[in-house]
């Protein structure tokens, strides 16, 4: 989707505040008991909002577009990062918190892919 376009990415929304999202998103999680454990993020893009959340989780991402993958492992060589489609994708093991974060899951266009998506996070 991004692939020929995702070393660019950062720079077309050089705009967005990462680092207030990811600690307006750790004060949610930790009011709801999570301040720390593992965490993935579906759709995780270039992992600007990993950068912010791997000093207190440890993180992973997950997304759809290898161009977008490649860019994140660029930017944190420490995080694993895993290609697949929030609809069905398997990593085996459980984490503490999943989160979609920014436009992502807009791509599910009618009920059943979202209901898909989301089924398959909670999973």
């Amino acid at each position: 989707m991004y692939t020929s376009s995702a070393r660019f990415y950062d720079a077309i929304y050089s705009f967005k505040d990462y680092a207030a999202e990811a600690g307006w998103l750790r004060y949610l999680l930790t009011e709801h008991g999570h301040p720390d454990g593992t965490l993935l993020d579906v759709a995780c893009g270039t992992g600007s909002h990993l950068f912010h959340l791997r000093d207190h989780y440890q993180v992973e991402g997950l997304d759809l577009d290898r161009g977008m993958l490649d860019v994140a492992r660029r930017k944190l060589p420490d995080v694993q990062f895993h290609e697949g489609d929030m609809q069905e994708f398997n990593l085996g093991r459980r984490f503490d918190v999943v989160v979609c974060l920014f436009s992502a899951i807009g791509y599910m266009r009618t009920a059943a892919p979202l209901c898909r998506a989301v089924a398959n996070m909670a999973r």
